[in-house]
């Protein structure tokens, strides 16, 4: 199983998997949003693929992690699904995520420089194609807020960098 995975450093910065196109204007942008606070009805990644590509239904999830000083570990995995065009949280796990959220956010509050953590998404893409072109690549917006315009986390990104394999058959067909 291979995975495109993106984390999102709470409050400040971004890091993406392997690849090496995250937008830094959209870095700057998002300096100012709060993952902790973001409705996880809001929270929304729209994902381009090239043609012959898709995303397996059922595999993404969202990640929300954060750890301490004291080495205390909080973390929590969410089923995301399509919604149109775009990934969200599934609607049966927002109070879960609220609540780990408010969770790390009382920490945080307590101890504001005593806390790190990432929001990520990862999922798994398929193909029904026999090669991956060498031109395949993949961009990714992402929005933390209902009025909120989506923003360019990931902008053409090689596909076989994001998936850190060189050969398709490691990849699910798509069903």
């Amino acid at each position: 199983m291979k995975e495109i995975v993106l984390s999102v450093l709470l409050l400040v910065a971004m890091g993406v998997g392997a690849c090496s196109t995250v937008v830094p204007s959209t870095l700057y942008q998002m300096r100012g949003l709060d993952p902790l606070s973001a409705d996880p009805a809001d929270i929304a990644l729209r994902v381009d693929l090239p043609e012959g590509f898709g995303l397996l239904p059922g595999s993404g999830r969202l990640e929300l992690r954060a750890t301490d000083t004291d080495g205390v570990e909080f973390f929590g995995s969410y089923p995301i699904t399509m919604v149109g065009d775009v990934l969200q949280v599934a609607p049966a796990s927002h109070a879960d995520l609220r609540a780990l959220q408010a969770e790390i956010g009382a920490r945080k509050e307590a101890d504001p420089d005593g806390i790190s953590g990432s929001l990520g998404v990862d999922f798994e893409p398929c193909s029904d194609l026999a090669d991956i072109p060498e031109t395949a690549r993949v961009s990714v917006d992402i929005r933390l807020a209902a009025d909120a315009a989506f923003l360019p986390l990931l902008r053409d990104a090689p596909l076989v960098d994001a998936l850190e394999m060189a050969a398709l058959e490691e990849l699910t067909l798509c069903p």
